[in-house]
């Protein structure tokens, strides 16, 4: 289960999860790659975003 410490980027659709050799992980904003106005690395946590799109649920499995 993840942590909300990282606000509205822990369930974007949009966010790449960046680990280093030394064990940090950061949170990339895929938006910034085409849209400058987004910061590449956010400042955590983020708790408004115009950019926001929630990941969707997983589908549900089908009974037989």
């Amino acid at each position: 289960m993840r942590s909300t410490l990282n606000g509205l980027c822990e369930t974007c659709v949009w966010v790449r999860r960046i680990a280093n050799d030394r064990g940090s992980v950061f949170l990339l904003c895929r938006r910034a790659l085409t849209d400058p106005s987004y910061p590449k690395y956010p400042r955590l946590p983020v708790l408004r975003c115009l950019g926001f799109e929630p990941v969707p649920p997983p589908p549900t499995p089908t009974e037989k």
